[in-house]
């Protein structure tokens, strides 16, 4: 647990360290960085607590690899402002006989007083959903 709450660097490079943790889907390790009152607002639903928000990023990492021959994650960190720092998530998802498809997302990390992510809120980048829905149909792969 952090004592102090960290400067915005070092708010950075914790986000980097979850973000590279949820790309490794080592949860475990996520867990550590998340304030057991997180609110994670996915822009479909709220969801609350560290258990179920780890939960929720578990599941999608547990579907996509049934449904996918392969997928691979990446991740890009953006400080936003003195307490909330930004990922830009990257899944290449390969479906066999369709190829890779690219889907990115923007989630944005605020932190509490002790050092740990008290709120996530994920964003839609501009036709990345509805690239990803059309990939899917072509696939004949339904969520």
């Amino acid at each position: 647990m952090v004592e102090d709450r960290p400067t915005p660097q070092r708010e950075t490079d914790l986000v980097a360290e979850l973000a590279r943790a949820l790309d490794a889907e080592d949860y475990g390790a996520a867990r550590c960085l998340i304030a057991a009152e997180c609110v994670f607002e996915t822009g479909a639903a709220v969801v609350q607590g560290v258990e179920p928000i780890v939960a929720s990023y578990a599941a999608s990492g547990a579907w996509a690899k049934r449904t996918f021959e392969e997928v691979r994650y990446e991740s890009r960190v953006e400080p936003i402002d003195d307490h909330t720092v930004a990922v830009e998530f990257t899944d290449y998802l390969m479906a066999a006989g369709h190829g890779w498809h690219r889907y990115r997302c923007r989630q944005e990390f605020t932190f509490g007083d002790d050092g740990r992510v008290i709120r996530i809120v994920h964003r839609e980048l501009p036709g990345e959903r509805e690239d990803l829905q059309a990939f899917l149909d072509r696939c004949g792969i339904q969520r």
